[in-house]
């Protein structure tokens, strides 16, 4: 077998990429004569290493200001058919691993497989300005439509460009002023039947002392969760301003688990008589459960835990395992792909998916111990 030579260009294509790999996003570049100087090739020939980088997305050219290095969006293997697709279905998911955000977005495809769609995945990174995906979807030659696999904030700009883009377009999760968007819906958990749910367990059980773990950065979804709270408070006739909360807060793109942890322990330690945590995720109770025990204390013996979600069944194999309330991952997903099929029978702009309570080992019915 004869080896191939490698062009000069693509030499330098490649050097360029090592080192535009250990820069951070949003670096600029230096002139395009000094960087043919630095890789002993022509200008023209930089001229033309540099658009083809910034056509596959890894830098950015601004007129008047320079080449900047792009954020990481990819474009990850497609789904591809056996059989003559009816065509694309673009999804694009926030890339940090999550357990949720995966089984989602597996659902999702083993769905669109049985509508015969075809699947193109992309990861968005945390600095993105959703270019690449719309360059992405651009190259697409039937798009159908478009799912916003939800854990990223998502900027105005983007919502109105997608909206633009004349095909359904379906956020899993929560939009401000969803009215404003015509081709724009919106797929989510009832999070305010979430807050209920979990308030109204600790405080049927015969607690009083109660803290909040909201492990998740702020968000739509979890203003409607303690909307549920309070109403659970207002018809047990228990105080909200009793209610203890952490000091820290919890940016997007980072660890819940940890940060469930840390909040726990704010609260463990600025109220020892706490016997009931409200916990926002899985991942932030497993992180709760750690700074009860550190604490000297027990689950439930001392301090019953209640959480929402499901992840991969590790709820179930905690010690306790963790009463939690869920939604259906399958009528999610299965709402979606339905606004995206058929558009037209999708009047309505929001749909709201129903919660269960799933009572585990971890929370202590306090009320059965004092009776006689």
């Amino acid at each position: 077998m004869i080896a191939t030579p490698v062009s000069p260009r693509s030499q330098v294509k490649e050097a360029l990429l090592e080192s535009i790999r250990r820069q951070d996003v949003g670096t600029r570049l230096a002139p395009e004569r000094r960087l043919a100087e630095e890789f002993g090739v022509s200008r023209s020939t930089m001229t033309k290493v540099l658009e083809e980088l910034v056509k596959e997305g890894y830098l950015s050219r601004r007129i008047g200001s320079g080449t900047f290095i792009m954020p990481r969006d990819s474009e990850i293997a497609s789904t591809r058919l056996p059989v003559r697709a009816r065509g694309e279905l673009l999804i694009a998911s926030p890339d940090f691993f999550s357990y949720s955000l995966w089984e989602r977005l597996h659902t999702l495809e083993i769905g669109a497989m049985r509508e015969n769609l075809q699947v193109v995945n992309m990861k968005i990174h945390p600095e993105s300005d959703f270019d690449s995906l719309f360059e992405l979807a651009d190259n697409c030659r039937n798009l159908l439509g478009i799912i916003v696999n939800a854990g990223l904030p998502t900027p105005k700009s983007a919502l109105k460009r997608l909206d633009e883009t004349g095909v359904p377009v379906v956020i899993v999760g929560e939009l401000d002023n969803i009215k404003l968007y015509r081709n724009i819906r919106t797929v989510s958990s009832n999070h305010f039947q979430s807050g209920y749910l979990k308030m109204k367990t600790l405080l049927q059980a015969g607690h009083t002392r109660i803290g909040f773990i909201p492990n998740d950065p702020p968000s739509i979804a979890q203003q409607e969760c303690i909307r549920g709270m309070k109403e659970a408070v207002r018809e047990y006739r228990f105080r909200w301003r009793d209610l203890v909360l952490p000091d820290s807060s919890i940016e997007f793109w980072q660890d819940p688990m940890k940060n469930g942890c840390v909040q726990a322990r704010e609260v463990l330690k600025r109220a020892p008589d706490v016997t009931g945590l409200v916990v926002d995720t899985i991942p932030g109770a497993i992180g709760a459960l750690r700074a009860v025990l550190e604490s000297g204390r027990s689950c439930p013996g001392d301090v019953s835990i209640i959480t929402a979600q499901s992840y991969a069944g590790i709820e179930e194999y905690t010690y306790p395992s963790l009463s939690t309330v869920i939604a259906s991952n399958e009528k999610i997903c299965r709402t979606a792909l339905e606004i995206i099929l058929q558009p037209k029978r999708t009047l309505s702009r929001e749909f709201i998916i129903d919660m269960e309570f799933i009572a585990r080992e971890s929370i202590r019915d306090l009320n059965a111990e004092r009776q006689p």
